[in-house]
């Protein structure tokens, strides 16, 4: 885990409500539980569950899944074991176990859960089209989030980016948007400036984006997508375009 992930990580944990859903869905374990029962247990309003529940996702720390008619969201116990092994990486000098971190780690992971692919997609663009069209070729059904219509919130945005290891700079899309008419070219505008811009005019912000329980990447192109599935490819695919991405073994075509 790097730094920065690990910081959206804490982030994500430094609010009361959030931090008590995260230890409830720890103590769950991997069978989870619906919003519902979570919504019971703690007295929460749906809406704001809801809310908490994303910025939790988003940070890499829960999972949901679909369980029939509903939705199951489960502790990411293995994100769970990355922070915390993070946290005492060189810790005793190396010895981790002198102070019982390293069975702490150990048994935080037992039991790991998958975690759903997203992909925040815009239909209109060939790239996320053909992306999408790779994670179906893998098995997956993901869940897709138009973010023209639905955009990220602040929150959301900048727990992305740090997940992506990227500079907010990194995700700006420049054609067909607003970028040059906003100036944003300039070198000297601070990253929050650069943030306020997608949040205002969310087709500056590149696609299509893909969080896996492997990691989250902007895919571009879109075969980048294939090392951060969980889940091989099923047979062969093409792009839109007709060129060949992956074969019939299931494996990247090499160009």
């Amino acid at each position: 885990m790097k730094t920065r992930a690990a910081t959206v990580a804490l982030g994500a944990l430094a609010q009361e409500m959030r931090l008590t859903i995260f230890r409830l869905l720890v103590q769950a374990g991997p069978q989870g539980l619906s919003p519902g029962s979570i919504s019971r247990t703690l007295g929460t309003p749906a809406p704001t569950l809801s809310f908490h529940l994303q910025q939790l996702r988003t940070a890499g720390l829960v999972s949901r899944r679909r369980d029939g008619r509903s939705l199951i969201y489960s502790a990411e116990f293995g994100a769970m074991r990355a922070l915390i092994g993070y946290l005492t990486e060189n810790c005793c000098g190396g010895d981790a176990a002198a102070c019982g971190f390293g069975a702490a780690a150990t048994a935080a992971g037992e039991g790991a859960c998958d975690m759903t692919v997203m992909i925040y997609h815009n239909p209109a663009c060939g790239t996320s089209r053909n992306v999408l069209g790779l994670i179906r070729n893998s098995g997956e059904e993901p869940e897709v989030i138009e973010y023209l219509r639905t955009p990220p919130d602040r929150a959301t945005l900048t727990a992305l980016i740090a997940r992506m290891g990227i500079a907010p700079r990194d995700l700006l899309r420049r054609k067909d948007t607003p970028y040059d008419a906003l100036g944003l070219g300039d070198p000297d505008l601070a990253d929050d400036a650069l943030i306020d811009a997608m949040l205002a005019h969310p087709i500056l912000i590149n696609r299509p984006i893909v969080v896996t329980a492997l990691g989250a990447r902007l895919c571009r192109p879109s075969e980048t997508v294939l090392d951060i599935l969980p889940s091989p490819q099923r047979g062969a695919f093409a792009k839109e375009d007709g060129a060949p991405v992956v074969g019939d073994d299931g494996r990247l075509v090499r160009g």
